[in-house]
Formats: C-alpha cells, structure tokens, sequence
C-alpha cells in the first residue's frame, strides 16, 4: 500500500510504503544525508550485542535482530544509512535485505 497525502498546496507532502513486518516507513520523516555508523551506532539498542545476530541465515531468523530495532530510538538513521548506501546485507533500521529490497523498488 502506498499513500501521499497531500499538505495544503495539494503536492505530496510524506510517503507511507507498507512492507512485512515493518507496516509503515515514513519515508519523509528519514534523515535526508545519515550520518555514518561511526557517529550513532554507540546510541543505538545493538550497541554491543554480537553482530552475527544482525546478519541471519534466511529471514525467518531475522526476529532478534528486529527485536533489538523494535527498541531503537536511532532506527530511522540507521534505516536512512542502510538505504542510502545501498547495504544488502543484515538487518539495518528494523528492515532486513528482503524488506530494503521492496523499498527500494517503492522508492525508485
């Protein structure tokens, strides 16, 4: 499901893209040029947490990592970085590869 409600004017003013397990994106409401990891991920939920939980074998192992994000309050840099850089692997701002992949179809 898509939307683009409309601000006075009438042009689209936000994007809602609808993907499993992560119902909406607010894709106006990402950071337009993310920071790099170097500058957040010491504030985000996975700080410390083994990094081989955020890279799962298939999708359906994907639930602790989203979890951890689930939580984040930096989600949606970390969402915005992911997206931006094109990363295909592991779970970035509560979407995995499968989820970004859709989004990015949506975007484009």
């Amino acid at each position: 499901m898509k939307r683009f409600p409309g601000n006075a004017g009438g042009e689209p003013r936000g994007q809602y893209v609808r993907i499993e397990r992560f119902p909406e994106v607010d894709l106006s409401a990402l950071p337009l040029h993310p920071t790099p990891p170097d500058y957040w991920q010491d504030r985000a939920a996975c700080f410390g947490v083994e990094p081989d939980v955020f890279f799962p074998i298939s999708e359906e192992e994907a639930g602790p990592a989203l979890t951890f994000c689930g939580s984040c309050r930096i989600r949606e840099e970390c969402l915005s970085w992911a997206l931006k850089n094109g990363e295909r692997y592991g779970v970035w701002g509560g979407t995995t590869e499968q989820q970004r992949r859709r989004l990015q179809r949506h975007v484009a």
